[in-house]
């Protein structure tokens, strides 16, 4: 499993700049939701490659959860 990093930068204008490293997929939004929250309101989301990888595994349930198709 990759190292998981958040990183926070907190501008003198009072803005904080969050960077999240070593998570796929969804769970870079599951990892911050709650830190998002009390921080207040999300202006900007800039997601990198990673975002867009998903879970084979994870997929392969969603798919045989939706079939009569065993893998």
């Amino acid at each position: 499993m990759p190292q998981r990093t958040l990183r926070f930068k907190i501008h003198q204008d009072g803005r904080v700049e969050e960077t999240v490293e070593g998570f796929t997929g969804h769970s870079c939004n599951e990892a911050t939701k709650n830190l998002e929250d009390a921080l207040g309101e999300v202006t900007v989301q800039n997601k990198t490659s990673d975002a867009f990888i998903s879970n084979q595994n994870e997929h392969l349930k969603q798919l045989n959860n939706e079939s009569n198709v065993t893998f």
